[in-house]
């Protein structure tokens, strides 16, 4: 049981303090009694709640493990935690939310929808709508978020960049995505507002072979069409 007489921001306070550090460690506040987890269920916790270590398997947190091959499977045992803290604009959820919209749902729209509030703060976020929106067709857009991603973030052929892109790529990876290459014809890089499509690209598209050992000027070039293969 809480001490009753620790005020409730003050008790908000704490569990704050204890989310961004890691999820779990609010366990024994949720089960402390009811004054405990509606603290924790506050949005203003939620919101800002480290959730990680939760992401790394999505079979813990998505509904009816609907993205496993051999079909549903019951629901992730952190799926009513993980969806609170998706309500409460947890920016780690929303991007693992987004991806599940987008491999399982084929929702591109819905999947952009989930990131654009975290944008242009989050790179992940950022980076992923930017991709999102070349492999819709809409290069306007796309040219805009790579914008936004380099002004806030890293220029677009850079180490960190090609990190991130990598990062997306293996998280998309673990949502086991068709590969049916839904978006190849609709893929359109952009060339406007500074942005176009690196001289180099498809020559070390074609030089790589398998082993896609591309630069990092055209890195971004090829993670997008690497993703348009894989939805």
């Amino acid at each position: 049981m809480v001490n009753p007489t620790i005020p409730d921001d003050l008790l908000a306070k704490i569990a704050k303090t204890v989310a961004h550090k890691c999820w779990w460690d609010l366990q024994p506040l949720l089960r402390s009694g009811r004054r405990g987890r509606d603290v924790v269920y506050r949005p203003d916790v939620l919101k800002g709640a480290n959730i990680f270590s939760m992401c790394e398997d999505p079979d813990d947190y998505q509904v009816d493990g609907s993205h496993h091959p051999s079909g549903p499977q019951e629901e992730g045992r952190h799926r009513a935690f993980f969806k609170r803290c998706v309500d409460a604009g947890n920016p780690t959820t929303m991007y693992f939310e987004a991806l599940c919209v987008l491999t399982h749902e084929r929702d591109i729209k819905g999947a952009i929808n989930l990131l654009r509030p975290h944008v242009p703060s989050q790179a992940h976020a950022t980076l992923a709508c930017a991709i999102l929106y070349i492999i819709d067709g809409n290069d306007y857009m796309g040219a805009i978020f790579l914008n936004l991603f380099g002004r806030n973030h890293y220029p677009l052929g850079t180490e960190e960049t090609r990190d991130l892109c990598e990062e997306f790529l293996e998280d998309l990876k673990k949502f086991r995505p068709p590969y049916n290459n839904t978006y190849g014809s609709t893929f359109s890089y952009p060339n406007s507002h500074g942005i176009k499509t690196p001289d180099c690209a498809l020559l070390c598209y074609i030089v790589s072979g398998p082993f896609k050992n591309v630069c990092n000027c055209c890195y971004l070039w090829w993670c997008a069409r690497r993703v348009s293969q894989m939805l």
